[in-house]
């Protein structure tokens, strides 16, 4: 005996501004028209699928840049926090300014594991391969940033 007829509970997505000091629910981008895909977790098969002649790491900021959701009164980009977040006042300022200083790394691409993709996918590919150049030209890119 379950609860199958209960409609699951669709939530918003979650964001704060960290200029504005605000907080801001949207809609899913499944359930929104015309949605950007903004999964980046296939980003490095995609590109080698592609087979882009495009700088790696432009590629990775252009992705990121789509996956971008900006805010409605200052245009800077948002940053995503877990539906059950406590967006503090906005007066507060003091754990704005604490905000501010954790999730500002977050604003940025992280090659870090972009790089991690490469090793292993490096010590996948045969030694002397064409493929195996290609993977270690790019992760001495990504390793400059």
């Amino acid at each position: 005996m379950g609860f199958d007829w209960v409609a699951k509970k669709n939530y918003k997505r979650h964001y704060i501004c960290l200029n504005c000091q605000k907080g801001f629910k949207r809609a899913a981008e499944d359930d929104m028209k015309d949605a950007v895909d903004t999964n980046l977790s296939n980003l490095m098969n995609e590109y080698y699928a592609s087979k882009a002649q495009q700088d790696i790491v432009n590629y990775i900021d252009e992705a990121y840049q789509k996956a971008k959701v900006v805010c409605p009164n200052c245009q800077s980009k948002m940053l995503q926090v877990d539906y059950n977040f406590e967006v503090p006042a906005q007066r507060d300022h003091k754990s704005w300014k604490k905000l501010q200083e954790t999730l500002s790394p977050k604003m940025t691409p992280n090659y870090a594991i972009y790089i991690q993709w490469h090793r292993l996918e490096i010590q996948k590919a045969d030694a002397n391969s064409v493929e195996s150049k290609i993977l270690k030209e790019n992760q001495a890119k990504l390793e400059r940033m």
